[in-house]
């Protein structure tokens, strides 16, 4: 991802919310402060999706590559929230959700 690829996204998702200028500025910002396109790109997926009152879903192949980790170690990262979460009473589910994914062979 690349900062007009963010700076796109997000307008054609949100730029109802928000002005290409804002955007421009918070992605600056973010590269400024050492992060990927694709962690910014998150972040202001999950801000804005708040602010719209939607739920934000993001795969762990997303995270993984926003925070330049393995699927595989943020897997075990989900896994080790969830018994934390489960362990003082909360319901995982309520902050990770486990989908099954569908592909196709042409």
């Amino acid at each position: 991802m690349n900062r007009e690829t963010v700076i796109q996204n997000i307008l054609t998702n949100y730029g109802q919310y928000i002005s290409k200028e804002e955007v421009e500025s918070m992605v600056d910002s973010g590269k400024e402060q050492g992060l990927t396109y694709d962690l910014i790109y998150l972040t202001l997926k999950a801000q804005l999706s708040q602010l719209a009152g939607e739920e934000f879903y993001c795969t762990s192949s997303d995270m993984a590559k926003a925070l330049n980790v393995s699927e595989d170690e943020i897997n075990r990262l989900i896994e080790e929230s969830r018994e934390e979460l489960a362990a003082v009473g909360e319901n995982p589910d309520d902050y990770f959700k486990t989908v099954e994914s569908t592909r196709f062979m042409m």
